[in-house]
């Protein structure tokens, strides 16, 4: 029978060498299926299947034999006749898991973090099983708040007054000056998935979010997106330096709608290729190119706006997260020569966990967006250059049923040869961001 210490009944386990491993490392199942081959035959249940220990012992060599139905049978009578015993509850979970029974698994990982008095490490590995429980369910809901001062809601130039050439170079004096407000951010995003085959883990995906930024005693600013898309995701295998190597190729045709305060302001569709291709445990890359064509609702046919764009990626391990480049392309043409435009964009940033309850990301950006036309008030053909630096930090320990506040510092910075567009902002902002 289990002994008791210091009040606490200690885990049964068949070995304290690979009871340690698995409470340290969290891979349960990998642990127990590597201490053993899977040859031979594994009885169901033990001759002394009166003594828990004996049928935790079972149980743990139908893990290692890979026949997870039949231990989690045994698992599952141990859990209901033992609740107390975080081990036999945490084995019968993560079986649960191995065999895709995830809401039954994820109602026992929660009762056990629940728990007083759990490890730490045990409890980190709990919720990596959670998050990983999450990222693979079929149906998947998440909630976007946040609040932010916004020093200029209404997109006004920073100046005062500007000199324009159409005027003898004379000042002129700007009737808009920035608004500063704070900004509500209230929001939600759904995705659902549904396998197209039994085999070769191809899916159907689809992706919904409506999001209303407000801005709080100035209703005139308030910003409201909604959009939608729809598409397949067919994962392959190529070998590369003789290994093979997991890809995705997704495919979306998506529709969207904006407002303006209270009013509709614009709407639009797009269609989308994407590929991720994983090279190494260290190294992977993508590129999504994507078409898109909106149109104003007060605007005449010559404002209406196709364009498209071209992203690329490319992603490296470095120590304890993963540094991303990424780069862009983008072109819009409406009929109208003036509103007609080019950018390009790139950005380098780091996400990782420094620490064990600190997840940080840093983000630093650079770009140019230049019209073909020329201004007709300034005579020049206008050119954007702006640069921007996100740094964006979360603590674990701060979290409530997986659910993490996270704190975002963002500084952005346009440069415009048109000074009319120079804007500087810098944005503190409180969000809410669910793990699991």
């Amino acid at each position: 029978m289990p002994a008791r210490r210091g009040g606490r009944t200690a885990p049964v386990c068949c070995s304290a060498a690979l009871a340690g491993a698995m409470l340290a490392g969290g891979a349960w199942l990998e642990c127990a299926s590597a201490a053993a081959p899977r040859t031979g035959a594994v009885r169901a249940e033990p001759r002394d299947a009166d003594t828990a220990a004996a049928r935790f012992r079972a149980a743990h060599s139908l893990i290692a034999a890979g026949r997870y139905a039949q231990a989690a049978r045994l698992l599952g009578r141990l859990a209901q006749e033992r609740p107390d015993l975080d081990r036999v509850q945490l084995d019968y979970a993560a079986v649960l898991f191995a065999l895709g029974r995830d809401d039954e698994a994820e109602r026992v990982f929660r009762g056990v973090r629940r728990r007083e008095g759990l490890p730490e490490p045990v409890r980190r590995n709990v919720e990596a099983f959670l998050e990983r429980i999450r990222a693979r369910k079929s149906t998947r809901i998440d909630f976007d708040f946040g609040l932010w001062r916004d020093g200029n809601v209404n997109g006004a130039s920073e100046h005062e007054t500007v000199e324009t050439p159409i005027h003898g170079g004379l000042p002129l004096t700007l009737d808009q000056r920035p608004v500063r407000a704070w900004v509500a951010r209230t929001g939600v995003r759904l995705r659902w998935r549904k396998p197209l085959a039994a085999a070769g883990g191809t899916y159907f995906e689809t992706n919904a979010s409506a999001a209303r930024n407000t801005a709080l005693g100035r209703s005139e600013y308030d910003r409201t997106w909604a959009n939608a898309a729809a598409g397949p995701r067919v994962p392959y295998r190529i070998r590369i330096a003789g290994r093979p190597r997991r890809g995705l190729v997704r495919a979306d045709l998506g529709v969207e709608r904006r407002w303006r305060g209270g009013n509709g302001y614009a709407h639009g569709v797009w269609a989308g290729l994407g590929l991720d291709q994983t090279f190494s445990r260290s190294w992977r890359a993508g590129l999504s190119p994507r078409f898109w064509r909106t149109r104003y609702d007060e605007g005449d046919d010559e404002t209406h706006a196709p364009g498209r764009s071209l992203g690329l990626y490319v992603s490296r391990r470095l120590g304890p997260g993963w540094f991303t480049v990424r780069a862009r392309a983008s072109r819009e043409t409406p009929a109208r020569r003036t509103l007609r435009w080019s950018s390009r964009e790139a950005w380098g940033g780091y996400a990782a966990r420094p620490g064990r309850d600190w997840t940080a990301f840093i983000e630093a950006g650079a770009g140019r967006t230049r019209f073909d036309g020329e201004d007709p008030l300034f005579r020049a053909r206008r050119e954007d250059r702006y640069r921007s630096v996100t740094l964006t930090v979360s603590h674990r320990k701060l979290e409530w049923e997986g659910h993490s506040p996270e704190l975002s510092l963002r500084w952005s910075r346009t440069a415009s040869n048109v000074p009319w567009y120079d804007r500087e902002l810098r944005t503190v902002r409180i969000g809410l961001r669910r793990r699991f």
